[in-house]
């Protein structure tokens, strides 16, 4: 370890993160499927965003397409209904991509430095800042753009804040020897 990271001193972190051999393939695969699992949980966050503003507000199901245009064309009347919605979208969506990046991006031969029950845990609380940086790009936004709007850059701002926690620390692997 300590001659490799010898090896890689006064390179950028994108060449010594290509350089390490034959782990390169596997890291840029990975990051591959992360982002294709993000962008289904991003579907998934905006579907049950509507849904639960819909279902708060009253709003029949039928009128799910009605919605989706109302909230991508026009600022927010009630900004705390909206706060509620993305809130509820993120845990649904949290469980959609740990399930996802569990089976999928993450599986590893060598086993993973936690338990399945720990990696859930800390999987939540790397989102739960993500959450936070979601939350206040909503909020930043909900006068100037539609809610739906803010809410699709709030995902895409706090998606940094998952990958580079993620891959660290839920899904780290048990080191092989």
């Amino acid at each position: 370890m300590q001659g490799e990271r010898e090896d890689l001193e006064g390179t950028s972190a994108a060449e010594a993160w290509t350089s390490r051999g034959p782990r390169a393939p596997q890291n840029i695969v990975r990051y591959v499927k992360f982002l294709l699992v993000g962008l289904t949980g991003v579907f998934v966050n905006l579907a049950v965003f509507v849904l639960t503003v819909d279902a708060i507000s009253n709003t029949p199901i039928s009128n799910f397409y009605s919605s989706v245009l109302q909230f991508a064309s026009k600022t927010a009347p009630n900004p705390a209904l909206y706060l509620v919605g993305s809130s509820v979208a993120f845990v649904v969506a949290t469980f959609w991509n740990f399930t996802l990046n569990s089976l999928w991006t993450f599986r590893t031969e060598t086993g993973h430095l936690h338990s399945p029950s720990r990696r859930l845990g800390l999987y939540f609380g790397v989102s739960i800042g993500s959450l936070a940086v979601n939350e206040v790009v909503l909020y930043a936004t909900q006068t100037l753009l539609p809610p739906l709007i803010g809410q699709g850059i709030g995902i895409i701002a706090g998606s940094v804040v998952g990958f580079v926690g993620n891959s660290r620390y839920t899904f780290a692997e048990k080191e092989l020897g």
